[in-house]
């Protein structure tokens, strides 16, 4: 697990907020911020973050190791410009659609950033990468459900639900998809070598859940994709709606309670 806020804060702010400082004197810098910044990006999503390293993206770039430092101090200050970069690309949550469909855009989004740079996964979310791009995503989200009577911390608590239960699903999806080029087989050769084998063993021994597996429990809803990484996907769409009809629910409570301290009431939509 790689763990972001470990580089030097001020320079790490610095590189967030107001990118690479003009040189004082001599030729202008060869390199810019973001393209250093996307090709560790590269790096991480051919390799995964363990692998990339200061003299491996220093090799990508064409530069000198010693050279790539007097843009970014490390590779501590490096992982939370690349965070932050990756949020930058994602689309913003809108409420126009109402509330619901914001928060499911919020997890589709955050899906998608996953399965493009599953390194993600690999990176500790329990110290905030506060750029801007992450801090504006963070205040889109917020304001989703601004407005809708729940208490300060609640609003907060929602989405926070909705991400941690975005990036527990993310890994079973990123797994599945990944399976394959890992193992060296297919999930129908996987399943073919099996299935005969947990057949003779299971025979009338689980009444219930070959009950279930009859009725459907383990269908998926398309056949296009491999059954593992399908699965993946729809368990991800039933358990989002699971997480927002919680909150659907939690609203309708604050509605129906008095104005309590610290909640952030407004029009309801």
């Amino acid at each position: 697990m790689e763990y972001a806020g470990r580089g030097d804060a001020a320079r790490t702010m610095a590189l967030l907020w107001d990118g690479l400082p003009a040189p004082r004197r001599g030729p202008r810098q060869r390199l810019d911020l973001p393209r250093i910044v996307d090709a560790a990006i590269a790096e991480a999503d051919s390799a995964g973050p363990a692998a990339l390293s200061m003299r491996t993206l220093a090799q990508r770039l064409g530069i000198g190791t010693a050279s790539l430092y007097t843009y970014v101090p490390g590779k501590a200050e490096l992982l939370e410009l690349m965070v932050d970069r990756v949020a930058g690309g994602q689309p913003l949550p809108s409420a126009d659609a109402g509330r619901r469909a914001g928060l499911r855009d919020l997890a589709r989004s955050d899906l998608a950033a996953f399965r493009a740079h599953p390194w993600l996964l690999q990176v500790a979310t329990s110290r905030t990468v506060f750029g801007p791009n992450v801090v504006t995503r963070y205040e889109a989200a917020m304001a989703l459900l601004d407005g809708h009577g729940l208490a300060a911390i609640d609003v907060a608590g929602c989405v926070a639900a909705v991400e941690a239960y975005t990036r527990g699903a993310a890994s079973a999806v990123v797994e599945a998809e990944q399976a394959p080029a890992r193992t060296g087989s297919s999930d129908d050769e996987w399943w073919e070598r099996r299935a005969p084998l947990l057949g003779e063993r299971m025979a009338g021994r689980f009444p219930r859940l070959a009950a279930l597996g009859e009725a459907g429990a383990f269908a998926v809803s398309d056949t296009a994709l491999p059954y593992t990484l399908q699965r993946a996907l729809d368990r991800f769409a039933f358990g989002l709606d699971l997480v927002l009809d919680s909150i659907d629910a939690r609203v309708a409570a604050a509605r129906d309670q008095p104005m309590r301290s610290g909640s952030v009431r407004g029009p309801r939509t």
